[in-house]
């Protein structure tokens, strides 16, 4: 764990490249336009805020403590039920297939070597999917679920879109491991965001 506390104090030391969702920046402070959040935790050098920008969507930021500073954004819906717009052009939270994400991005991404690709979630299977964005430091993932009891490496691409999340490379380094692998076919893909 002294590697991540090393990494993490760099990873606060650098700067990111401006990579926004839903109106937040990454390397920017928290935008006043966010109000109050309904919930909120500091551990160590890090802030965690939760807002509910509303049903059935959840919204969460992590930042720098002392300075509010931008690292990772995550929306993803309540209890996993409908649909909602996602922050995507063209995707939809409980509609937009791995199929879809793989075919609009040209590969299943890159896999961060303590994240995996797929883990248990409750009564369902939850599949990690991420890319770097080109000549940036942020990384757009995907997360996609589908029942446990269907879930298989034949099926995953039916999964649906449940969280996007944007990251701060560096810091995902710390939270998800230093080692990435890549998939056949992988390319950083042109900043998807609008």
């Amino acid at each position: 764990m002294i590697w991540r506390a090393a990494i993490l104090a760099a990873t606060l030391a650098l700067p990111a490249t401006a990579q926004d969702m839903a109106g937040i920046t990454l390397d920017a402070p928290l935008p006043m336009h966010l109000g109050a959040p309904v919930g909120m935790q500091t551990q160590g050098a890090l802030a965690y805020r939760l807002w509910q920008p509303g049903a059935p969507l959840l919204m969460s930021v992590t930042t720098q403590a002392d300075t509010d500073r931008v690292l990772y954004i995550e929306i993803w819906r309540d209890g996993a039920q409908g649909t909602a717009p996602a922050p995507l052009p063209d995707m939809t939270f409980g509609g937009t297939t791995l199929a879809d994400i793989r075919a609009r991005f040209g590969s299943d991404g890159v896999v961060f070597g303590e994240r995996g690709r797929v883990a248990t979630a409750g009564d369902n299977a939850a599949f990690f999917t991420s890319y770097e964005i080109a000549d940036t430091d942020g990384v757009i993932s995907f997360v996609t679920i589908m029942p446990l009891a269907g879930a298989s490496q034949e099926t995953a691409g039916q999964s649906v879109l449940d969280s996007v999340i944007l990251g701060y490379s560096p810091y995902l380094d710390t939270l998800w491991g230093l080692n990435r692998g890549v998939s056949d076919g992988y390319q950083p893909v042109p900043d998807p965001l609008p």
